[in-house]
Parts: structure tokens; sequence; C-alpha cells
């Protein structure tokens, strides 16, 4: 006789009985069954706990991501309110007739064109040589993108924005300031020279200062008529323009 595997089932009182009679395999089949059916359920449970983790995490996300951009507009708004009193700021003072940073407001390209404009070589006799007050260093690192002519009384040496640019002579900052075509300009002199750096980004020296050869006067910008990042530079002796290239190292 084959065994059998029997299940008991009694109501809470006791009184109703029911058997169930199964084979062994039957048996295995069933617990089987109901094993997988249990696995099934705590899987499912788990994928589903863990989907709903990352959707609260998902929507914690966006909701800081969100925070974050109204921010950034709040910003960008201040930014643009405050550009927009720096300009106003500007015309008011313009107005009034304040001089910002000594603005000058004739333009050195008529300064260019009331002066003298020299092709020939200085010669060396006439400088009385004393090398603090010559032009003779290289004002910025770069390359020469434009050369000296009578239509252009001076060099423009290609660099990068924001190289520093020095002073090729010892003088005195006769004027900073903003031009229409050249931006940003310093205007440095002594007793020989004038030297003219313009499309400068910033200048750090003031009006009046006494400066050194190769002291730091300003960085390379592209402020005024200007397609590329350059500095303007000229040499003036008296009122005649000289071609810088007679005394720089390129």
């Amino acid at each position: 006789m084959k065994k059998k595997i029997t299940i008991i089932y009694l109501d809470s009182e006791g009184k109703t009985k029911k058997e169930f009679l199964f084979s062994p395999l039957i048996f295995k089949i069933i617990s089987g069954v109901l094993l997988f059916l249990l696995l099934g359920i705590i899987t499912g449970f788990v994928f589903f706990s863990l989907v709903y983790n990352d959707a609260l995490q998902k929507r914690n996300y966006e909701r800081r991501l969100k925070y974050v951009q109204n921010e950034l507009k709040k910003i960008e708004k201040l930014k643009s309110e405050i550009k927009d009193l720096y300009e106003k700021n500007e015309k008011i003072k313009d107005l009034l007739g304040i001089d910002i940073q000594n603005k000058i407001l004739k333009s050195h390209t008529k300064e260019i064109l009331s002066s003298n404009v020299e092709t020939s070589k200085i010669t060396k006799d006439s400088l009385n040589r004393n090398d603090d007050f010559i032009p003779d260093i290289n004002p910025v690192n770069g390359e020469i993108s434009r050369g000296y002519s009578k239509e252009h009384p001076g060099i423009d040496i290609a660099s990068e924005q924001g190289m520093i640019v020095v002073s090729t002579i010892m003088g005195n900052v006769e004027g900073i300031g903003w031009d229409d075509a050249f931006g940003n300009y310093v205007l440095i002199s002594n007793e020989k020279f004038s030297i003219f750096y313009g499309h400068l980004q910033k200048v750090y020296v003031k009006k009046g200062q006494n400066v050194k050869k190769g002291e730091m006067v300003g960085t390379v910008g592209n402020t005024g008529k200007s397609s590329a990042p350059h500095l303007h530079y000229e040499i003036k002796k008296g009122s005649t323009y000289y071609d810088p290239m007679q005394f720089l190292k390129f």
C-alpha cells in the first residue's frame, strides 16, 4: 500500500473535521507551488519597495532641481537689474559732467592726425641715451598683427586677453581713460618719449603716478574698436610718432 499524507482541517470549535489525503508527490508539488508563490510575493514586495524609493528620490531630486533653477533665475534677474542700475548711473554721471577715471572725451585719432608721423629711424645721438627713459623693452608678450605706417602710427601686438602689459619707460602717467577707437588706454611720458597703450582690458595705474620701467600698467583687452584681444602701442617723441619696431625685440 502506497503511503499517503493526511492533512486534517478542524474549525475553531473543533466540531467540523475534514481530511485531505495526498500522495507524497502531489504534496511536494503543492508545497513547491506555495513556496514559489511566497518567494514571488516577497520578490515583488522588494522590487516594489525599490521602485517606490527610486520614485521618491527622483521626485525629491526634481524638486531640488526646480528650486535651484528658480534661484538661478532670481540671480540672473538680479544681475540684469544691477547692470541696468550701473548703466543708468553711468549715464547720469555723463549728463552731470562727472569725470570717470580721468575720462578724456577728445578722440585720440584726432590727436594722431594733428601730429607728425616719421618713417625714418630715430638716431641714437638724438636720444642722449638713458636706458630708463628709452622704450627698448617689449610692452607685452605676443606677435605683431599690424605694423607701423602713416595711416597707423603704432603697432598692434596680438596677445591673450588678460596678458600683463608693462611700462617700457620710466615716467609719469599723463592720462588714463576711455577712447572711442582705442578703448581703455594709458599714456605715460618722460622728458624724451610719450608711450600710448590702447585696447586695455584693465588699467592698474592712476593719473599722475610715477612708474618704473617694466612696471605693470594694465592687461591686454579687446576694448574700443577691436576685433580681437591685442595691444595698440605707440611711441611719440615731441610731436612726432616713430616706429616702435626700432626699439623692440620681436
